[in-house]
């Protein structure tokens, strides 16, 4: 069985249990040996055995979990690196097949590790990587809030980043029938990354994983210093003209083509798309693209 390492933010643990038991639960079914470590803020090292007790009392056994207190440094935002260390000696000493770092509310399910595992190596032929689009549920509708755009499948969508249009090229791979093929999102943002070892040697030798000169990567984006945690390889090595390495899979779906299940991934909040919601034409992952 392969082995994976799951890196979690937890600022303020307690205060929001219910997201971060959901997402252990999620864990503790993935086809993995999996070993879960926690980061919390020091500002809450109080609560640190508290944690430890509910999830133990919440969750599989199967699952191997661990609360770290980060150092008192890790301030703010700054609580997103505070598991650099580990990973980067997970990495070097090869601990693990798989590593992935995650915010604590970030729904990420066995279909979604399982479509990323299934894809990786075909994708990375073509110096790209299975990713997710975010979404948020709010009043039955799945809200597409990070690529809150109509994405045009054949054409420059204007205006992606303020006045700056994007091109979401679609990609064919050779040997998987399942999809209509991969596109290339304005925004690569999922609140989380997933890597292979040849992945994660690639990223902690790179500026990406490095709190402040990441932000060479993001260009026009200009992420902020927790976004940028998550980011792994999708500024890494380009291609000539390569916006970035992460795609999302598309499917036809009554005679309109959508993004794949297990391509979307949720964000248990709907702090994104309440204000959203109520715009009379309202984007969601059905009707995002034309």
């Amino acid at each position: 069985m392969k082995k994976l390492l799951i890196l979690v933010t937890a600022n303020d643990p307690l205060s929001r249990f219910d997201p971060l038991l959901n997402c252990l639960k999620e864990y503790a079914r993935l086809p993995c040996k999996t070993t879960v470590v926690i980061y919390i803020d020091y500002d809450h090292l109080r609560d640190q055995e508290d944690l430890a007790q509910l999830i133990k009392s919440n969750v599989c056994e199967k699952l191997q979990v661990e609360v770290v207190v980060a150092p008192e440094n890790y301030k703010g935002y700054y609580l997103c690196w505070a598991h650099k260390d580990l990973l980067r000696l997970a990495v070097t000493q090869k601990s693990y097949d798989y590593y992935m770092y995650s915010e604590n509310d970030m729904l990420f399910t066995t279909q979604n590790f399982e479509y990323w595992e299934q894809n990786k190596e075909e994708l990375k032929e073509l110096k790209l990587e299975p990713s997710f689009c975010r979404y948020e549920i709010n009043q039955n509708c799945k809200i597409p809030f990070d690529n809150y755009k109509r994405y045009n499948l054949t054409d420059i969508t204007e205006n992606v980043w303020h006045d700056i249009p994007h091109q979401a090229t679609v990609y064919l791979t050779p040997t998987h029938a399942k999809y209509v093929g991969f596109i290339l999102l304005g925004n690569p943002y999922s609140g989380m990354m997933i890597l292979d070892q040849e992945m994660a040697e690639e990223y902690i030798g790179s500026v990406s994983s490095h709190p402040e000169l990441s932000h060479r990567m993001v260009g026009h984006r200009n992420w902020p210093i927790a976004d940028r945690s998550s980011m792994g390889i999708a500024f890494e090595n380009l291609e000539e003209g390569q916006d970035h390495r992460r795609v999302v899979p598309l499917v036809r779906k009554d005679g309109s083509v959508v993004i794949a299940n297990e391509g979307l991934i949720l964000h248990q909040d709907t702090k994104y798309s309440d204000t959203l919601l109520k715009q009379s034409d309202c984007i969601t992952t059905e009707n995002m693209f034309v």
